[in-house]
């Protein structure tokens, strides 16, 4: 066997055993999902259920965990639009097309807001969030996640627009455009992968996030996904194995669907970044 063949060899060999680690546990919730609460509890324990079975997500969609799964949806795309409006503006600023004092610290400063974890903000965000009657509501809620999501975005969608050639936007100027003018007519069209994948990015962060949601909402009204998993996982009377998975399933597949369509323009996005002109 020659070095090239086993190279490719190996190289396969962990890609495949990486994809079997990765999916394995998503095909079994899937198909925990899909048994019936005998089958489910049967030793020794069943792969593939006899009779496929829908009852599990039917129950989750009768009782409140349906108005959480729209907590999420709107939390997720409110606070995603949010950010991106903000991140957008802010990248462009801290761009290479401004210079202006205090430009590197502020940087720095939205770095260092990067880094700050979630739980040490928790009862600061907690005293304001009651102050201005902010608690257990989506508007709450999608003002801090998007606050948490927003130095990410920024960074990323400075650093796509470092790449953008001076000289296309000094073109621009010399036609007339103002400093708005030339990124929403000359910078914006040309940077769709860095857009797809900063929406891609911060709409997955603010879907999953958990601590959050969790410290910040009590009712089914402001509720979402990630709280409702952890409420069936630590129930008062047992695990509902069936539903929990059926929940995570149901969790799961905005993030499936949105990898599977923007990854093209997540590969493309996320490697702008590594070229310079």
């Amino acid at each position: 066997m020659s070095k090239k063949t086993l190279r490719l060899v190996l190289i396969y060999s962990a890609a495949t055993l990486l994809a079997l680690y990765t999916l394995l546990p998503i095909l079994w919730v899937l198909l925990t999902s899909l048994k019936t609460e005998s089958e489910i509890v049967s030793f020794p324990p069943r792969i593939f259920p006899d009779h496929v079975t829908f009852d599990n997500y039917a129950r989750m969609f009768e009782t409140d965990y349906r108005y959480y799964a729209r907590n999420s949806l709107i939390v997720g795309v409110a606070g995603t639009a949010l950010v991106m409006l903000l991140s957008v503006a802010s990248g462009y600023s801290y761009s290479k097309f401004f210079a202006y004092k205090a430009k590197n610290a502020m940087m720095i400063f939205i770095i260092i807001a990067r880094m700050v974890p979630e739980i040490a903000v928790i009862i600061p965000l907690y005293f304001l969030m009651q102050t201005y009657d902010l608690y257990d509501s989506k508007t709450g809620l999608i003002l801090m996640l998007a606050a948490m999501a927003f130095p990410l975005a920024t960074w990323l969608l400075k650093t796509f627009f470092d790449d953008v050639p001076v000289s296309i936007t000094e073109a621009a100027t010399i036609d007339g455009c103002s400093s708005m003018g030339v990124l929403v007519r000359v910078i914006l069209p040309i940077s769709w992968p860095a857009i797809a994948s900063t929406v891609t990015i911060t709409f997955l962060t603010i879907w999953n996030s958990f601590l959050i949601p969790l410290v910040f909402t009590k009712s089914i009204e402001s509720k979402t996904l990630p709280v409702a998993i952890s409420e069936i996982a630590y129930g008062e009377y047992g695990v509902n194995w069936g539903g929990l998975s059926a929940i995570a399933i149901i969790t799961i597949v905005p993030v499936f669907l949105i990898g599977l369509f923007a990854q093209k323009y997540l590969t493309a996005g996320l490697t702008a970044g590594a070229e310079k002109g």
